[in-house]
């Protein structure tokens, strides 16, 4: 009788030993089959198409890198999007930006996902859908899982025109699809006589690309932290070699041997006796008890040395200190404590590196959505719905990453009535005196007597 084969399972976060960052393909031969129609799409990237799952698993297993990525995404949505001019808002805009879709997201909700992406994968796959029920238009957006799209071949000049999108490419061998098990929707480029995709419902789809571009990847986006990937990787594996380490009974203190005339029982009882006296309650460095032979004066004892050679401290500080760079970081930002440096600490600090980091990482991804994404959608919007959006003076709302509070002189914000009242004192009887500020009096401790 034939043995069944088993499936094992293994981690999919692997990096070929030779070729860790595969290179993308470019024109038809390097291009899979997609369909009877010979049409095909890119692979992202070759040979495996499995390079969107390598970047997510190794961002979720790395925490390092998860919260680089979690902290450029929060400071960059802020929150969220805002008028710039107060007496310009419009309600029809605030209306429509509570619920975008047919899973009732809002439109900062859909923009956090689009910056999320952008730092983790580098790629995002926005789809405009709009349509009409009777005599009233629609316009909605979804932000598609990368996971489950791909760009078609290169055009004769050298673009992608459409994007296939469909559950199987989480899956191997996602070359074989036939044609109902994708569908294909045009790449919008900012041309008005586009081709919009016709769904059997009646709505039309495409997609907007957005894309952190990267030399020598033409047609897919890269994330800028894709070089630490390798980093990404080991940080998981070392936190998982301790655990395996440790959890792993086969890793034993040593071994004591009973010589003489010892029952299994009476092995058993010593056994136990030695490890309840001498170990903890794991089982990494336990010590291993057997019994036989003849002569209880020969009673030996082997111990091993089960401790590690080498700094996994120092290993664990250099690979987090290559993912915040590749992301072009600061650990300060998402709340990890400096111990070194002067003054590394303080407030000046934290406001001098989030001035940098906001003009060099913030404000330039900031400026890159909207120009790939919230400007070209305002302008789909206007030309469907006869709005005009797109001439909105739109940004992020900014968030501080500390407050300013505790570095304010609160004495030139609280009025002299208000600082009387705090310690009990009734209100002075000058009235356009006691709605001067404390700042302003010349003795500010004695409040008492003005």
């Amino acid at each position: 009788m034939k043995s069944e084969k088993k499936n094992v399972a293994s981690n999919i976060a692997r990096l070929d030993v030779k070729n860790p960052i595969p290179f993308e393909p470019t024109g038809g031969s390097s291009a899979f089959l997609y369909s009877a129609r010979r049409k095909k799409y890119l692979p992202f990237l070759e040979p495996k198409d499995n390079f969107f799952q390598l970047l997510l698993e190794a961002k979720l297993l790395s925490p390092t890198n998860n919260a680089c990525v979690n902290s450029k995404t929060n400071f960059c949505i802020g929150k969220g999007l805002f008028f710039k001019e107060s007496d310009k808002e419009d309600e029809e805009f605030l209306k429509w930006a509570k619920k975008v879709n047919k899973k009732g997201e809002n439109f900062n909700r859909v923009l956090k996902s689009i910056f999320n992406n952008h730092f983790s994968v580098g790629n995002n796959f926005v789809e405009v859908i709009r349509g009409s029920v009777g005599s009233k238009k629609f316009i909605k957006v979804i932000n598609r899982p990368f996971l489950d799209c791909r760009l078609s071949e290169p055009n004769e000049d050298d673009y992608c025109e459409s994007v296939f999108i469909s559950k199987k490419f989480r899956k191997k061998n996602a070359w074989t699809l036939v044609e109902d098990e994708a569908v294909e929707l045009p790449i919008y480029y900012g041309d008005e006589d586009m081709k919009w995709y016709q769904a059997e419902s009646g709505t039309e789809h495409c997609i907007i690309h957005i894309k952190n571009d990267f030399p020598g990847y033409d047609y897919y986006g890269m994330p800028d932290n894709v070089s630490s990937l390798p980093w990404q990787i080991l940080e998981y594996k070392a936190a998982r070699y301790n655990i395996d380490l440790i959890e792993n009974n086969l890793v034993i203190g040593g071994v004591l041997v009973l010589e003489g005339n010892v029952s299994q029982e009476e092995g058993q009882k010593v056994a136990k006796d030695i490890i309840y006296s001498h170990t903890g309650d794991g089982k990494y460095g336990r010590w291993a008890v057997v019994s036989g032979g003849k002569d209880i004066a020969k009673s030996s004892l082997h111990q091993f040395n089960t401790g590690s050679e080498g700094s996994f401290l120092k290993m664990d500080d250099n690979v987090e200190s290559k993912i915040i760079d590749s992301n072009n970081w600061d650990s300060t930002l998402y709340g990890q404590h400096q111990s070194q440096g002067l003054g590394s600490n303080g407030f000046a600090y934290l406001s001098s590196i989030f001035d940098t980091k906001n003009k060099t990482v913030i404000e330039p991804t900031q400026n890159l959505i909207f120009e790939n994404f919230i400007i070209p959608f305002l302008e789909i919007h206007d030309n469907w719905m006869g709005t005009k959006w797109s001439e909105f003076d739109l940004g992020f709302k900014t968030v501080a990453p500390a407050s300013f509070v505790g570095e304010l002189e609160i004495n030139n914000f609280v009025t002299k009535d208000e600082g009387r009242e705090l310690i009990g004192f009734q209100k002075m009887e000058d009235e356009a005196k006691g709605k001067e500020f404390i700042g302003t009096s010349k003795n500010k401790k004695d409040v008492s007597n003005q």
